[in-house]
């Protein structure tokens, strides 16, 4: 089997993370990429299935633009990254970006080595 996890995916299950455990509302890429990474090897541990983050610096620019109601970008010491705007909620975030992925995505994401990797 195979999947492919899209930016929106990543971001949103992320910041749902953070600002659940952390309060934060923000995230780096460079902390979005690790954390992909370790979703992608938890996926992938079965043997069966094939799991491939469909990321790049392009296409995360294009979801802020996508989705300037929810995101913004920002800068912290030179590193890029995205942050949750005000008002937002992570059940927000969960209903407009999670209902649609698998049980098998959804475990992926809330494993704790990919929490690990987000600091939570």
């Amino acid at each position: 089997m195979y999947i492919y996890i899209e930016i929106e995916d990543l971001v949103a299950n992320a910041l749902i993370e953070l600002l659940e455990k952390k309060g934060k509302r923000e995230v780096l890429f460079k902390d979005l990429d690790a954390y992909g990474a370790c979703v992608v090897e938890a996926l992938s541990s079965d043997g069966e299935t094939k799991a491939a983050l469909v990321v790049s610096r392009e296409s995360q620019m294009a979801m802020i633009e996508d989705y300037t109601d929810m995101f913004e970008a920002f800068e912290q010491d030179g590193a890029k990254g995205i942050r949750l705007k005000d008002g937002i909620s992570s059940l927000q975030l969960w209903e407009r970006f999670c209902t649609s992925l698998s049980m098998k995505v959804i475990a992926a994401f809330r494993s704790e080595r990919p929490k690990r990797a987000l600091g939570v």
